[in-house]
């Protein structure tokens, strides 16, 4: 599996890799990965399988998302990497933690739990995938058409950094669509991994965010207990977009403690 990725900042300086969430690629933290190798780390943005300019599959599990990135990152030489996931790239970051004791130095999840959510992802990835494309000629089209089921301004922006328009001047949808919607139950779930990570974790979230990271805290401790948590007030599921000097702040603070 080929996975696209980019780097910030020099190859001397600590390592973190930041994986995205559900139809995000690389290219939304650039922000954050400049500002981060500004402040001296080496950054490393990944597009995880069935996103971005990264390959395909009809296999989109964590198991899956977690092989990837180890091997990308070993492929890469870098060791002792923290790693930074929000969303299903929170999620695969557990994953990769707990299968392989050891292998990060730190972990911080953004906005996420280690539990099942209901998948309620899989009607705007439907909705997407319903559109018949070659009917559009302009973005704005696009955007008007999708208002009608996604009120939300920023939302729909959000949906429409995956649309492309290749050399015949057609549109297209950068992300598996088909494969997304296909695995949306495994995306929504955890998985069960027998025993506890040993990495110092922190789990930051928004406040205002329905994905209620705070009334999990228990279940996150079981299988986190080196863990600290850090909410973000006036802030929803993008911590990351929503504040993103708070998140630096908080982040940077924590990558840099013994």
């Amino acid at each position: 599996m080929r996975l696209a990725y980019s780097r910030f900042g020099a190859g001397n300086g600590s390592n973190v890799v930041i994986l995205h969430g559900l139809l995000g690629s690389k290219r939304n933290w650039f922000g954050i990965g400049k500002s981060l190798a500004d402040l001296g780390f080496h950054v490393l943005l990944i597009d995880l399988r069935n996103h971005g300019e990264s390959e395909w599959s009809d296999k989109h599990t964590y198991f899956d998302l977690a092989e990837d990135v180890k091997k990308l990152v070993e492929e890469q030489g870098i060791a002792n990497c923290s790693v930074i996931g929000h969303s299903m790239g929170g999620k695969t970051a557990m994953v990769l933690d707990k299968l392989y004791q050891g292998f990060l130095s730190k972990l911080i999840i953004v906005d996420i739990a280690p539990v099942a959510y209901p998948p309620n992802f899989k009607n705007y990835l439907k909705t997407l995938s319903s559109l018949d494309l070659g009917r559009f000629n302009t973005r704005s089209e696009i955007d008007t058409k999708l208002s009608k089921y996604f009120e939300e301004i920023s939302f729909r922006s959000f949906l429409m950094q995956n649309l492309k328009m290749d050399k015949k001047k057609s549109f297209y949808w950068r992300v598996n669509l088909t494969s997304l919607i296909r695995n949306s139950v495994a995306i929504s779930e955890f998985p069960v991994i027998n025993g506890v990570s040993n990495t110092e974790s922190l789990f930051l979230y928004g406040e205002l965010s329905e994905y209620g990271v705070t009334k999990h805290k228990e279940t996150i401790k079981e299988s986190f207990p080196l863990c600290e948590f850090a909410p973000v007030a006036k802030a929803g599921h993008w911590v990351h977009v929503e504040k993103p000097l708070k998140f630096l702040e908080i982040v940077s603070k924590f990558l840099k403690s013994d």
